[in-house]
């Protein structure tokens, strides 16, 4: 754990001088059950408890967010998923342009630094869908100013490094493996993270990369 934290300590500085858009990432992989999900919860309940005694009685702010990729996911499903975190309303006319542009608003309104997907194993970018989803968490690592850490099994050896998208993705990360501990739920946020407000229209970070 303090490994993994130290990485991205180093990262998050690193894209903190970082000029343009192709920040780097760190992917946390592992076989079953050897604790993934666990880290990334207690790195963002500690990082989040970190930036509370940072800026005491701060409430317009949202240092973390976790999520994790829904199975067979679509573009859509897996920015829903930060929607959903977020407690932004989903209207059924929504498209995904419109549900991404919601997201990275209040992702850029919130100043959130760190950004935790779990299970990205499960995106198979030989399928049509999986390789549209992969697009899309590289579109929302280039809009929203933050570093984001992929947990999942086994990632080096998953679909999601196939062919040219899977060489740019490992390009830009950097891997750590999991030593073994105990695993914790994976369907809910650490205790103590919260909803944001309501977004209220776009804001300027939130343009078309």
């Amino acid at each position: 754990m303090e490994r993994i934290s130290v990485s991205v300590r180093r990262l998050m500085l690193l894209n903190r001088r970082q000029q343009g858009t192709a920040r780097r990432g760190l992917i946390v992989s592992g076989p079953p059950t050897t604790g993934k999900t666990t880290t990334l919860l207690e790195m963002g309940r500690t990082f989040e408890l970190a930036e509370q005694r940072r800026h005491p009685g701060r409430t317009d702010h949202l240092p973390v967010v976790f999520l994790a990729v829904p199975p067979a996911s679509t573009p859509k499903m897996l920015v829903s998923e930060f929607a959903r975190f977020l407690g932004i309303p989903i209207a059924i006319r929504m498209n995904q342009a419109q549900i991404t542009d919601a997201v990275c608003h209040l992702l850029c309104l919130l100043e959130t630094k760190l950004v935790l997907v779990d299970d990205v194993h499960l995106l198979d970018t030989r399928t049509r869908a999986g390789a549209e989803t992969s697009d899309q968490m590289k579109h929302l690592g280039e809009r929203i100013p933050a570093t984001f850490v992929y947990a999942g099994v086994d990632v080096e050896a998953s679909p999601l490094l196939n062919g040219p998208r899977g060489a740019q993705l490992a390009g830009r990360f950097t891997w750590s493996a999991t030593p073994p501990c105990p695993a914790a739920p994976t369907n809910s946020a650490p205790s103590g993270w919260t909803s944001s407000p309501t977004w209220n229209g776009p804001c300027a970070c939130a343009t078309t990369a």
